[in-house]
């Protein structure tokens, strides 16, 4: 292995195409470090690692498909970097998205009886679009909405946080894709 460590980015990165899994290794040493540094000034630590190492795994599954035309220390963290603003932009859109559906529910759940009903129809319509979900996801959506962040659920469930993120974001976003028949349910329950 101390021969390859002497071998250029590139040189390593020929060797990766031939499943050299020890090149990779060398890269991998090479830059994980700088690229969590860079990383961790952008996102949360716990993100951050999970995001290098999406790069590392990217990187060595789709090394046939790839075609680098710069420097290979260039392209890690070019990639890192996209990864980093994906990251923020799924973050951004689920945090809009619960807002969104706090301010939808403080308009229409007044102390009249009739939006009480509204409501309960509301979580009735969750419940049941939700129900073909594991108990996990569901204990994860329910903590959330409760106000719990990742990292606490995560620690309340024994489970890792991007773990979390993962599972809530496929709820929210199989939620919003139903919302409108949600919303006629409301509308229609009078």
């Amino acid at each position: 292995m101390s021969n390859l460590e002497h071998l250029l980015d590139e040189e390593l990165y020929a060797l990766m195409l031939e499943d050299k899994r020890a090149a990779f290794h060398v890269i991998y040493q090479r830059y994980k470090a700088a690229m969590l540094i860079y990383a961790a000034k952008r996102v949360p630590l716990e993100i951050a690692e999970d995001l290098v190492h999406d790069v590392f795994i990217r990187i060595w599954n789709n090394r046939n498909e790839i075609e680098i035309s710069e420097k290979f220390a260039g392209y890690l963290f070019k990639s890192l970097r996209h990864m980093i603003i994906d990251h923020m932009a799924k973050d951004a859109n689920a945090q809009k998205y619960l807002d969104a559906l706090s301010t939808f529910a403080e308009t229409y759940s007044m102390d009249r009886a009739d939006d009480k009903l509204r409501e309960a129809l509301f979580l009735e319509g969750i419940q049941l679009l939700l129900q073909h979900f594991n108990p996990q996801y569901l204990e994860i959506f329910k903590l959330r909405i409760e106000g719990y962040s990742n990292p606490e659920i995560a620690e309340k469930l024994g489970l890792s946080e991007k773990t979390v993120r993962n599972q809530y974001s496929i709820i929210l976003k199989y939620l919003k894709d139903k919302l409108p028949f949600l919303l006629i349910l409301l509308l229609t329950a009078r």
